[in-house]
């Protein structure tokens, strides 16, 4: 084949194809430019007495779900860093990695010699304090004792009780106690260390559950509440996926971000989770009940957007606000019900009131 022959081919595919890519636009103008060929032809100007042809579809009523994917990172429920009360040499030490305690058990203990001493003395000087009070009260009963001395004496025995409580405040700061039911990290002492007041003891953390906090855009602030589900997967643990619910919104949104603070809480029953991972966050959020049209038919003129409605075998024009796009819909705001047929083709020729004819068979909308 010449090169010339070959030329010719190449040109014709290519009007061939240009030509399927028409397709939809030859059977709108069908009507409006071919006549009949029977005795009753139709001229075009008759045919646009007829109604302009178009193609439609129906609008739809769906709801403006959002779905977002945050990062953020996860806390444990209770923490705190474990510091000694006052000074002195560690004489028991049970601060273990990945060890449980309960509420209250003794994590540490320093030598109380001198603060039991002080305890003991305390509770002598109380106990003679008490039973002075006690017999002075009995010889004011007689008319014995002046009054003037029993509050001498009331005024000692209140001095030995404050002294008793004293004594035995300062003697429980020997002992670091669990402050909540959790597990202890890696310790900074060891057991016979000498440590000085508010000294670091190391990390004590309740993992019942993890909270992990995100930013969330202002705009979407009004879609979220107290108990909205959560996915969450972290990298620490590969392939597992976890259910949590927002437990906390903060109160005001960051000027600077125009981000509020939101907190997630996730069940770490089996204890799979840590404090300080990071989390990869998904959140379904509702929306409200919108229209939904098809893309091509929503037009743009004299700085609005509006939609061409057929009723009655004539089109309106209506005009309406862009929610946002989703999967080949546009959803709007403005006054539209479901089922109204929406011109999608044929939008060039419409005005106010003109009268159309649909093409396509009502609920099967070619687009």
């Amino acid at each position: 084949m010449t090169s010339f022959w070959k030329q010719l081919v190449l040109c014709a595919l290519l009007i061939g194809g240009a030509a399927l890519g028409w397709q939809n636009r030859v059977e709108l103008t069908r009507l409006w430019e071919q006549p009949s060929a029977s005795s009753d032809a139709v001229s075009p100007r008759q045919a646009r007495n007829e109604g302009v042809p178009v193609i439609v579809g129906r609008t739809e009523v769906i709801e403006d779900n959002r779905t977002l994917s945050a990062i953020g990172t996860g806390f444990a429920f209770r923490s705190v860093t474990l510091r000694a009360a006052s000074s002195g040499e560690i004489i028991e030490f049970n601060v273990v990695p990945e060890r449980s305690f309960a509420e209250s058990d003794t994590l540490m203990q320093l030598e109380d010699a001198e603060e039991r001493f002080a305890v003991s003395l305390a509770e002598v000087r109380f106990n003679r304090a008490s039973d002075e009070r006690d017999r002075y009260l009995r010889l004011q009963d007689s008319g014995v004792a002046s009054t003037a001395r029993l509050e001498e004496i009331q005024t000692s025995f209140k001095v030995a009780e404050i002294e008793l409580e004293r004594a035995r405040d300062e003697l429980s700061k020997r002992v670091l106690r669990a402050p909540f039911d959790g597990i202890t990290g890696l310790a900074s002492v060891e057991n016979g260390d000498r440590i000085t007041t508010d000294a670091p003891i190391g990390s004590f953390d309740d993992r019942s559950r993890i909270l992990v906090e995100f930013d969330l855009p202002e705009a979407l602030l009004g879609r979220v509440f107290i108990g909205l589900g959560v996915t969450a997967s972290t990298p620490s643990v590969e392939g597992r996926r976890f259910e949590g619910e927002i437990s906390a919104i903060d109160s005001r949104i960051d000027a600077a971000t125009r981000t509020a603070r939101v907190r997630v809480a996730i069940d770490n029953t089996a204890d799979l989770l840590r404090p300080g991972a990071s989390f990869a966050l998904e959140l379904d959020l509702p929306g409200d009940r919108f229209p939904a049209v098809p893309e091509l038919a929503l037009q743009f003129s004299q700085g609005s957007l509006h939609v061409w409605r057929v009723q009655d075998g004539v089109v309106e024009r209506v005009t309406l606000r862009l929610v946002r796009r989703s999967e080949g819909l546009v959803i709007v705001d403005g006054p539209l019900n479901e089922g109204d047929l929406i011109v999608v083709e044929g939008t060039q020729r419409l005005r106010d009131g003109s009268a159309v004819l649909v093409l396509n068979l009502e609920g099967e909308p070619r687009t």
